[in-house]
Parts: structure tokens; sequence; C-alpha cells
């Protein structure tokens, strides 16, 4: 009796019921599962957007993201240089104030309108550099400016402190001297003009021209020294009294723009001289 029971037993314990009914099996089971499936994600790439999905991506970019996007592949290029996605570009942008896009692109047949977006858009980012360029540092008031018209017979020297200079700080730069006492004349050659200005101990010249007065017209003189490599040039306009020179004026214009240095942008291209 025993020995029948002793058997029976283990029939019992490896019936498929019992194992189907084991919690510790069936947590193995589970166990292994979830390890196989996760197996299978790892080693899953995800699929690079379609072509689709990039046109549709495209009109929400700013210009800079669009072309570092272009460098990405050559579908990407091939996506963000379509000339009706930078066209949809120049649309949006032209009803904005000052935009000069639509203007250009009415007028320019022979450049791409990707062309036309980078070009305004480094010269806006030029002109965003300087708006927020270093605080001014030096004052009006320390400067003194000197001013020297000649010819062979004639001269003056007009010299004009800062501090009764009346700018605001909106204002366009401009020196004014009354060089009448020296009695030029128009149609007189070689009349040599100099613009100086001292701060402290230093003495800087912003520019020097040499021209004939045969005209009564102002001019621009040649392309002024620059720490930013900007295209500054002096804007000269001579005023007479019948005949006779009375007075000069003097600017600094960027010719990027054509656009005259207002009084703090003249005092940042001053102390980039006298403080570094």
């Amino acid at each position: 009796m025993s020995l029948s029971a002793s058997v029976v037993v283990p029939r019992v314990l490896s019936s498929p019921a019992v194992m189907r009914q084991n919690p510790l099996k069936r947590k193995r089971d589970d166990e292994i599962t979830v390890h196989e499936e996760d197996d299978v994600h790892e080693h899953t790439k995800p699929h690079p957007p379609s072509w689709e999905t990039l046109c549709v991506l495209g009109p929400y970019m700013d210009p800079e993201t669009l072309a570092v996007a272009s460098c990405v592949s050559t579908t990407w290029l091939e996506c963000f240089s379509s000339d009706d996605l930078w066209k949809a570009l120049l649309t949006t942008r032209s009803s904005q104030r000052s935009s000069p896009y639509e203007i250009v692109l009415k007028n320019t047949e022979s450049i791409s309108c990707k062309h036309l977006v980078s070009a305004v858009e480094t010269d806006a980012k030029r002109r965003r550099k300087d708006q927020v360029a270093e605080p001014v540092k030096i004052s009006l008031s320390d400067l003194s400016f000197i001013i020297h018209v000649s010819t062979k017979t004639n001269k003056a020297s007009v010299y004009k402190k800062g501090k009764d200079l009346e700018f605001g700080p909106s204002d366009k730069f401009q020196l004014e001297a009354d060089v009448s006492n020296a009695a030029i004349t128009a149609g007189e050659d070689d009349v040599m003009m100099t613009w100086q200005v001292m701060y402290k101990e230093k003495f800087f010249t912003i520019a020097d021209t040499t021209r004939s007065l045969g005209t009564k017209n102002g001019w621009f003189t040649d392309k002024l020294e620059d720490k930013c490599n900007r295209k500054l040039v002096g804007d000269v306009k001579p005023s007479f009294k019948g005949e006779v020179l009375e007075k000069i004026g003097f600017s600094v214009v960027d010719s990027d723009g054509w656009g005259s240095l207002l009084l703090d942008g003249f005092l940042r291209y001053l102390q980039r001289f006298f403080l570094e």
C-alpha cells in the first residue's frame, strides 16, 4: 500500500494541470516574454521623416534654420531649397513694415527667392549687431574737433569743443565749420580739407580729402578707417555765400545703406580707436 501510494504522488505533481496552475512557472514565462519584446524594440531604428513631412515643416522655419536644415543631406537640400517654399517666406515677410522684399522681388528676375532672402537677412543681421553694440563709454564733452581747409594761398582752421555742440541721442552727428575768413572761392583747385578729433592726450584724423571746387555740390570722401570693417565714408557739404565758401559740413555715412551715423553711433566709432 505504501509503495503504490509513493508511485502515485509523482504522477500527480507532474500533471500538466498542476504545472499550468503553478504561479512561479507563469512568472518565469512572463519574464522571458518581456525580455524578448524589449530586445526587439532595442534593435528597431526609427524611420527618417518622409518627404511630405519635411515640406510641411518648412514654412514654419526661419531662414537661418532652413539654411542649416539644407545641409543635413541631399534630400533635405532639395526639399528646403524649393523656390516655392522661399517665395512663401518672402510673401509673409514682405507684409512687414519697412520690408525691402516686395519691391526687390518685383524688380529682380535673375536672383532666386532663396538668395534674395539670404542677402536681405544678412544685411538685417549686420544692422542688428550694430544696434546692440557695446555701450557708449565716451561723451561728446570729452572731445574736441579741428577742421582745416586750405588752398595754395589761403587757409582756415576751426577749433570746436564737443561740450559746445548740441545733439540729441537720436540726432545725426554733423560738424559744421565757418571758414568764410579764408576767402576761398568756387572754382579753386586742390582744396585740402581735414577733420580731426582729440580725446585727452590722443589724436585721430577722421578724414582728409583734396578736391576741386569746380561745382558747389557736395561729395563723399574715400572709405574711412573703421575697426568693424564697415564701408564708412565722409559726407562733405559745402555752402557758399555768393562765390565765397562760407561753411563746410561733415558727417559719417555707412555706404551699405547710405544712412548717417547718429551721435551714439559716432561716439562708438571713435571709442574703438581711443579706448582699445
